[in-house]
């Protein structure tokens, strides 16, 4: 692991903590937000947090329960829009020309981890609206075995019930998974196969997660 400075200039990097400590405080007031798994946190070193996506929210929800700054991925129309897009660029987001895994995309990411940052993934690609669990993509399993950067499942819940949560009746989880090592392989065929097996161990930690937490609820 190399240890590279950070990509982040000194005031992105304040900026950064000032509007994630005001997310921070509004999920904890409104939406009673509750973080389990801190223990599976990393604070250093090149890291993929893999959620599962039901929201729109779940970026900045999944981004403010964290307690490393992080760079995602939003597609490039959101940074049209006046305010929002300052600040979701304050908080690391990077404009992509479509959502899901592209080439340029990938590219974008692996940089990132390349200089021991973290990044915050979807492995789904798209919002799952009816809460279910979608199929993993390729993707994080590529990045992980590229870069060796071990990877941390989450599951967020709540953020598609904003109104639910406001008037009490449900609250905004956020739980961390056991992490997932990536295998250390070179031959072509045995990396293509650990592409799959990096995704399918994520996506079933992620399914746990979600078990545990939906039955406590």
């Amino acid at each position: 692991m190399t240890n590279q400075p950070s990509p982040y200039s000194f005031w992105s990097r304040v900026l950064y903590r000032i509007i994630w400590s005001i997310i921070r405080f509004f999920l904890v007031v409104a939406f009673r937000i509750k973080v389990s798994g801190r223990e599976n946190e990393r604070m250093h070193g090149r890291v993929i947090y893999a959620s599962n996506h039901i929201s729109a929210l779940d970026p900045p929800v999944v981004g403010a329960s964290l307690k490393r700054q992080l760079m995602y991925l939003a597609k490039q129309e959101l940074f049209a829009i006046p305010i929002f897009g300052r600040i979701i660029r304050a908080l690391h987001a990077r404009p992509v020309n479509r959502a899901g895994y592209t080439r340029g995309a990938l590219e974008v990411m692996k940089a990132a981890l390349e200089k021991d940052e973290g990044v915050l993934v979807f492995p789904e690609g798209t919002r799952q609206k009816d809460g279910r669990l979608g199929e993993g993509k390729v993707g994080v399993g590529m990045l992980a075995v590229w870069t060796g950067a071990p990877v941390v499942p989450v599951y967020v819940s709540g953020t598609a019930n904003v109104w639910k949560a406001l008037s009490g009746r449900c609250r905004f989880r956020v739980a961390l998974g056991r992490v997932v090592e990536p295998p250390d392989v070179s031959d072509p065929q045995e990396r293509k196969r650990a592409y799959q097996t990096v995704t399918n161990a994520v996506m079933a930690e992620i399914a746990r997660l979600k078990a545990e937490v939906d039955g406590k609820q």
